[in-house]
């Protein structure tokens, strides 16, 4: 182990009493009033939403989002796009969450043939870090993409990220977006599909953290829960 990664579990485990006391309070706040809604175009690039549901009950009780959206987009020409996002508005504890796609694709029979960090711009000068996974199960190949997105910044590359998700919930911010996109087949041309759509919809997953009050009022609460 390098001596970054020691320092930055040294770090972590000096600072966990702390994050849960952050998160336990920030998540009183936030379950009191905040209604969250998703609201990803239903256009995204040359991309349209074909289809749309909702999470299984049984997978739902497993990781509890606050709110979620899962669709299929197509483009002629261009990979089938499936989209899962999971929206947690902070909460006291760590049962309940978004699960790490490494170890839920090998659940479901899928082998992790490799897993990557890379680099997704968001704008002219910033870059947000997620992971890619190229996937294997019998006669069928599939590339992942996937990260953890927080409330107020991009996601980070591992050994930082791990120390910012400590100042995120200590100063209030416990709220984040789990992001997966997938698509079939495997290919330089899904990789970079999979990239295009990711920048595309970077920011309206971020502005999605924040509460919607409006809607609350209206009683109308936009793609919350995939239908």
């Amino acid at each position: 182990m390098s001596s970054r990664l020691r320092l930055a579990g040294t770090l972590v485990a000096l600072l966990l009493p702390a994050l849960a006391l952050g998160r336990w309070f920030a998540a009183r706040d936030a379950s009191a009033s905040a209604v969250w809604a998703i609201e990803l175009p239903e256009r995204v690039g040359t991309w349209k939403a074909t289809h749309e549901e909702r999470l299984d009950p049984e997978v739902w009780a497993e990781i509890q989002p606050d709110a979620h959206l899962m669709r299929r987009y197509e483009a002629t020409g261009r990979s089938p796009i499936f989209v899962y996002v999971g929206l947690y508005g902070g909460r006291s504890g760590y049962g309940k969450g978004a699960h790490e796609p490494e170890v839920c694709y090998p659940a479901a029979g899928w082998e992790v043939m490799s897993s990557l960090s890379v680099e997704i711009p968001v704008d002219a000068s910033e870059r947000l870090v997620a992971t890619r996974l190229d996937l294997h199960q019998g006669l069928f190949e599939q590339v992942a993409l996937y990260w953890f997105q927080p409330a107020a910044r991009w996601t980070a590359s591992y050994v930082p990220e791990q120390l910012l998700l400590v100042l995120d919930a200590l100063a209030g911010r416990p709220q984040y977006a789990f992001v997966r996109l997938s698509a079939l087949p495997a290919g330089a041309g899904t990789v970079a599909d999979l990239a295009e759509f990711a920048s595309a919809v970077a920011w309206p997953v971020r502005r999605a953290l924040q509460p919607r009050a409006a809607l609350e009022a209206r009683g109308s609460v936009p793609g919350v829960g995939g239908g």
